[in-house]
């Protein structure tokens, strides 16, 4: 318990000395880390060896996620208010470079095929963003439920619009 309570001071402080028994004192203490992307994360080193945090799948909030689902906007489950689902395939297949590659039967691991995926993906993603900021969803994914199972706003045909 008193171990738990040292990691929140921790997150906190960011260093603290904790009793592991009456005869030895660990420390325990907080880096942070930034990716090239700009988002931080707390890593926790324990006597010289560091924990990851927990991958966050959403518990504590009202959806179920994946962040690999995430296509644009908001991809913490904790700061979700009002996110949308599409079915990111039927996207794909909606645009002119998927059609392109079925068409010309280009073979996909090709580099014209990789190039055409490449544009169809990012079709997708500017079209997902838009109709995103212009209806209020915090954000877009290929796939999210609701723990109490009401439905998320399905914004597929809106977005197809856009392609």
């Amino acid at each position: 318990m008193q171990i738990l309570l040292s990691l929140l001071a921790v997150l906190s402080l960011g260093h603290v000395q904790v009793p592991a028994s009456t005869a030895q004192t660990s420390t325990i203490q907080a880096s942070e880390s930034v990716d090239l992307a700009g988002s931080s994360a707390a890593q926790t080193e324990y006597d010289g060896v560091f924990m990851a945090p927990a991958v966050d799948d959403g518990r504590g909030t009202p959806y179920i996620v994946e962040k690999s689902d995430n296509i644009c906007g908001l991809d913490e489950p904790r700061q979700l208010t009002n996110p949308a689902v599409v079915d990111y395939d039927s996207l794909i297949e909606a645009t002119d470079e998927y059609r392109k590659i079925q068409k010309d039967k280009i073979d996909p691991t090709s580099s014209e095929g990789i190039t055409l995926m490449t544009k169809a993906r990012a079709r997708v993603l500017k079209a997902c963003e838009s109709v995103r900021a212009s209806q209020g969803h915090c954000s877009v994914w290929k796939d999210i439920k609701r723990r109490d199972k009401r439905s998320v706003d399905d914004i597929t045909d809106e977005v197809k619009r856009q392609l």
